[in-house]
């Protein structure tokens, strides 16, 4: 049986009569910027709308060019946004955690979707229809006013990767994306790079071989400690220099 064949598509009705899943499922449409301070009423309307699937490691959400009649939040877990060359190299677009949607973009415009998403881990996503969002901002204009400020965040987040692909090295991308990793405030933490060494490679826009080289670079300044996924940040102030933030 195929991934997508074991995927587990289910709706409301499928949920027991205690409320718990519907609850958990509000809490988190409540942190997606799309959804923050809407009522109960809509957001159990949204949901009822929609629909929850149930999904595999690797498992694909959609591909790029599908038709986009709907888009995604996620519950649980990761799902990689990626692009993949003619030749087969992915770039990882975005990672999204729960609260995020996916492919919110191209559902409001009425496109295709530009790229695809994948799990990166077994998770739960709740597919939003189209259709069922226009509806809500028909009824509650200041739902839309939620777009702009959405769509801005998006755009900073593409222009930085662009930046980063274009005018900096492999080394110093690394050390942006630890960097942005590392939010604590001390100098020393540690981080959980949670993928594996190729698709934090595609992340970062490099091959496995490249980004080892990285890895020893920072090393080997005092920046970093490596223990298989997790990376020691022993100079923070160094880390973000190496990276470019200031």
């Amino acid at each position: 049986m195929t991934p997508l064949l074991r995927s587990v598509v289910k709706t409301q009705a499928d949920k027991s009569g205690d409320g718990r899943d519907r609850a958990g499922m509000m809490r988190v449409l409540r942190r997606a910027g799309l959804f923050e301070g809407l009522d109960e009423a809509h957001l159990v309307e949204l949901i009822s709308r929609g629909r929850q699937r149930v999904l595999d490691p690797g498992q694909t959400v959609f591909l790029k060019g599908d038709r986009a009649e709907g888009f995604y939040v996620v519950l649980s877990g990761r799902v990689k946004v990626f692009k993949t060359s003619p030749k087969g190299r992915e770039q990882i677009l975005r990672i999204m955690g729960p609260g995020e949607p996916v492919g919110e973009v191209a559902v409001l415009s009425g496109e295709a979707y530009p790229a695809g998403a994948e799990t990166l881990e077994a998770g739960e996503v709740v597919y939003i229809p189209r259709q069922a969002y226009l509806d809500l901002v028909g009824r509650e204009p200041e739902v839309a006013m939620r777009l702009p400020a959405a769509l801005s965040a998006r755009l900073r987040s593409f222009t930085t990767l662009i930046e980063n692909l274009s005018l900096k090295d492999v080394s110093e991308r690394l050390a942006a994306y630890l960097f942005s990793l590392a939010t604590e405030a001390d100098s020393e933490v540690t981080v959980h790079l949670g993928v594996t060494k190729t698709q934090l490679s595609a992340a970062v826009g490099t091959v496995p071989e490249t980004l080892s080289r990285a890895f020893r670079q920072l090393s080997r300044t005092g920046a970093v400690e490596t223990s298989g996924r997790k990376v020691r940040i022993k100079d923070r102030a160094l880390l973000e220099w190496v990276a470019g933030v200031r």
